[in-house]
């Protein structure tokens, strides 16, 4: 490892060297015109290396996000771009208050997870988010958004060019270059439903010339957090709704938590009949004088009926509406640069260097900690004699948590046309992330041991040894070597036949460092566990383009991967594309291949971590005659598996595009894919599920002599289940040209046929979940755009469509959102936009009780009014 580390040094040392003095070369000729014109340069296609000079030839369908696409969308971030798009079907992870990964935004591509989706920027792989679990998977909040040239998606699967992660397809952030000017750029948002703001600013600047270019960019922005009290489907509610005399926990309560103050009472006789006016027959005590005291700032209510929580008949909580304080959506402050740069040191050789430099803040807040525990020593409420209870210790006060992160990514390489027909790629990557997240006011076991151990009654010293501060440090390091060589081959029909052979070599260090005390489940409020691990992944891989006819192109792909932790994967591809003869608007391609995931090294290598998991236990239910069964919370331990195999895929998919007319165009394409060993997070309730059917035999719960739950081990495995899911893609785009302005169409839909779930974990049972809750069939969007003279109309329309319960007759109404925007150009004045995300301030999908059903999937963000401005030079 030392060895390895200080040849990387070395590489970088002579990399920076190097690359600084090409910069210096550089700068003289950045100063010259560039009168000659350029000839039209070969691209590099996502789901291929090699270079061509069109990019319709491809076999898999593609869909491209542009820079204005994403401006006339009022995007202000790469992860809102994706958020919105079709192909991102049952919604993606976004910035979610309080926990360590709440600064982080994710693309999930056809609802496969986002470990499933390889999110490349300018076409290589980046250090993942040890946030995430030491995988691939990126944190797109850290890309530079101001420096995006366009986003393109391959909804397919790619492991035959890209390797791991790539099941569900790639998604390649292409960033600027060979920019010459100066753009400047601000933005300013108000949401309707709160005071919160969001502000940006950036900066572009580029000269280019011809020997080379140099682009770089500067953005900042900030987004206010979220909080749960201000809106009315998170807010905390209550009330006896069934007109029964009483507030039933969880039924009639929502953002209501039964740890305010749950005393368990030592009187309570199980003997002695139930009687709700007789507190010696609750297993469960409010304590004394529980009452609704919002009104004056306090968050317990009650006394609540305890029936769903501890059983029925159990007795009453004071419960804590914690919704009352707590922040759905993180807050964001994000700076971020980025550079490129190119220079020609002969008409066949060329360097080049890009980088990143990202720093990421973001907020979140949780009520005060919530845990069970002994009794406070003089707690006037305590009139029972209680010594252990569920309770919120809110003299603590607010669990705040601050992550910090930073991502550094850089890039070097050089390109070489060794001659007309032969090119080689050598490149260097170096890709660093680092998050510090930083808890505030969480409860102490070992300062309430404390207190009790040395009789400590000073109230203020008593809180003060209470509170605790918890840390999760986390780095994932990416450090690449790939070296690429094109070349022609044999000639055909079509013409000559092209190749890409390529050799990569990069190693992966991961360390999620969690608090001690935290680990060992001593802190109220906390939990987690630290993991650490290492990889080093060797891959060769083969492309080939065959131009069999003028109108038939095959092409072939195989790729091996050698990982030093779990084995070796071989991912093949191939595909067709297919020109009709005679009838060169209408294309049809297809593509066939393998893929795989490897694990993430948190699954193989994290520590066993506590936590107090929520679930059903149906046996324990069945042993003592309980209808109907409670929700409660068990102890649960939850470990990796050092044993996991890597995921494995199968795509198929086949489309076709028709231009039917000048400048409009329609396409469908149809996918398959298969996943087998899926790698899945066994919860707390699938054990106790797998125990229910076992009829008490699943040896990962373990039982008292009276059947109750002591502790659950749960974790990490390879699904014995094999899934499917089935898709089409369609898509409609044209403009049409009137004496009165343009107008500009883009539709873009995926309807699922098939989405395979289980039953219930561990039968092997599947059902078709689409067009259940958070499974639609539909996603659709249509973008709309009038220009005329110096104005610009915007209109987009969002859908997502119905959807039922998979366990009841409930139904719901398919989900729509409008944005829209007035762009005015005062040419070199610059262009003004005012512009509304969510258009008609639509709420989230709701349930019947008025909460939301899914937090990601159905924005909850409301309104937003914006003003922006962009000037260039």
């Amino acid at each position: 490892m030392s060895q390895n580390k200080t040849m990387r040094d070395a590489v970088r040392i002579a990399l920076g060297i190097t690359t600084g003095v090409f910069a210096l070369q550089a700068v003289p000729a950045l100063a010259q015109e560039d009168e000659s014109a350029k000839p039209v340069e070969e691209v590099v296609v996502t789901g291929s290396r090699i270079t061509r000079s069109t990019l319709n030839s491809q076999s898999q369908d593609t869909l491209i996000i542009s820079a204005e696409d994403m401006q006339v969308a009022g995007d202000i971030s790469v992860a809102d771009a994706l958020r919105t798009s079709n192909l991102n079907s049952l919604g993606s992870f976004r910035e979610s208050s309080g926990s360590s990964a709440q600064s982080n935004a994710t693309v999930n591509l056809r609802g496969l997870g986002a470990g499933r989706t390889l999110v490349l920027i300018n076409g290589r792989r980046v250090a993942g988010s040890p946030s995430l679990g030491g995988g691939g998977t990126v944190n797109l909040n850290l890309i530079p958004f101001s420096a995006v040239d366009r986003i393109e998606v391959v909804a397919d699967g790619a492991s035959a060019i890209y390797g791991s992660d790539a099941i569900a397809g790639v998604v390649n952030v292409i960033l600027k270059q060979n920019y010459d000017g100066l753009r400047i750029s601000g933005r300013m948002g108000d949401r309707d439903r709160d005071d919160g703001t969001e502000e940006s600013i950036s900066f572009l600047w580029g000269s280019t010339s011809d020997k080379g270019s140099v682009t770089f960019g500067l953005e900042y922005d900030k987004r206010e957090p979220i909080f749960d009290a201000d809106r009315d489907y998170t807010a905390a509610r209550w009330g006896d709704y069934d007109g029964d005399g009483y507030i039933t926990g969880y039924s009639e309560t929502a953002g209501v938590s039964f740890y305010g103050y749950s005393a368990i009472n030592p009187t309570y006789d199980p003997t002695i009949p139930y009687s709700e006016d007789n507190p010696a027959t609750w297993y469960v005590y409010p304590g004394a004088g529980c009452a609704d005291n919002t009104s004056s700032g306090g968050g317990f209510i009650g006394p609540v009926k305890a029936d769903l929580v501890f059983g029925p008949d159990a007795g009453f909580y004071c419960g804590y509406a914690y919704a009352l304080v707590s922040a759905n959506r993180a807050g964001m402050k994000r700076l971020n640069s980025w550079v490129s740069a190119d220079y020609e040191l002969s008409d066949n050789v060329e360097i080049y260097m890009d980088a990143i430099f990202s720093d990421n803040e973001s907020f979140g807040r949780y009520a005060p900690p919530a845990a069970p525990g002994p009794t406070i020593p003089g707690d006037p409420r305590n009139d029972v004699g209680a010594t252990f209870g569920y309770f919120r210790w809110t003299d603590i006060g607010t669990r705040d948590n601050v992550v910090n992160d930073t991502f550094i990514d850089v890039n070097t390489g050089i390109k070489w046309d060794i001659n007309d027909s032969m090119k080689l790629t050598y490149e260097y990557t170096s890709s660093d992330y680092r998050s510090a997240s930083i808890g505030s006011y969480y409860l102490s076991y070992g300062g309430l041991e404390y207190n009790i151990a040395y009789d400590i009654t000073d109230f203020d010293q008593f809180v003060a040894n209470l509170k605790t501060t918890t840390l999760n440090d986390d780095r994932q390091t990416l450090d690449k070597h790939f070296v690429g060589l094109q070349f022609d081959g044999f000639e055909l029909e079509g013409g000559i036949s092209t190749f890409y052979a390529a050799a990569e070599y990069y190693e992966v260090d991961y360390a999620a460092l969690v608090d001690a005390q935290s680990e060992a489940g001593l802190v109220g409020g906390s939990a987690g566990n630290s993991a650490e691990g290492y990889r080093d992944v060797t891959a060769y891989s083969l492309e080939a383009i065959f131009p069999v006819t003028g109108n038939l192109e095959v092409t072939a792909a195989v790729r091996y991967d050698d990982y030093s932790d779990f084995g070796t994967a071989t991912s093949p591809r191939v595909g067709v594309n297919f020109v009709v003869p005679g009838y060169e608007q209408l294309r049809m391609f297809a593509s066939y291949g393998k893929g795989f995931r490897a694990p993430d090294l948190s699954d193989l290598y994290g520590a066993t971590s506590f936590s107090a998991s929520g679930g059903v236990d149906y046996y324990g239910c069945q042993l003592t005659g309980q209808d109907p069964c409670p929700s409660r919370q068990f102890d649960t331990y939850i470990g990796s598996n050092p044993n996991l195999d890597a995921e494995k895929a199968t795509s198929l998919s086949a489309g076709v595009e028709w231009d039917f007319m000048e400048n409009w165009q329609v396409g469908a394409t149809y996918i398959s894919m298969d996943i087998e060993d899926s790698i899945e997070y066994t919860s707390a309730q699938d054990q106790l599920n797998v125990d229910f059917r076992s009829g008490g035999n699943n040896p990962a719960v373990q039982r008292n002599a009276n059947g109750q739950v002591l502790e659950i081990s749960a974790g990490f495995q390879n699904a014995v289940t094999d899934f499917n899911r089935e898709a089409v893609d369609l898509s409609l785009q044209g403009d049409i040209a009137t004496g009165f302005g343009s107008f500009f169409f883009l539709y873009n839909a995926t309807y699922y046929m098939n989405y395979d779930a289980e039953v219930t974990y561990g039968t092997g049972e599947l059902f078709d979940a689409a067009g259940t809750l958070g499974f639609p069939e539909w996603r659709t969007s249509l973008v709309g755009r009038y220009n005329y003279e110096d104005f610009q109309v915007n209109l987009g329309w969002d859908r997502i469509g119905e959807s039922e319960s998979s366990v009841s007759d409930d139904k719901y109404d398919a989900w729509d959102i409008i944005n829209a925007s007035i762009a005015y150009d005062m040419n070199e004045n610059g262009v003004i936009t005012l512009g509304a995300n969510n258009l008609l301030d639509e709420d989230p999908l709701l349930d019947d009780f008025g909460s939301p059903v899914d937090e990601y999937q159905y924005s909850q963000v409301g309104r937003v009014m914006y003003l922006r401005y962009n000037v260039e030079f």
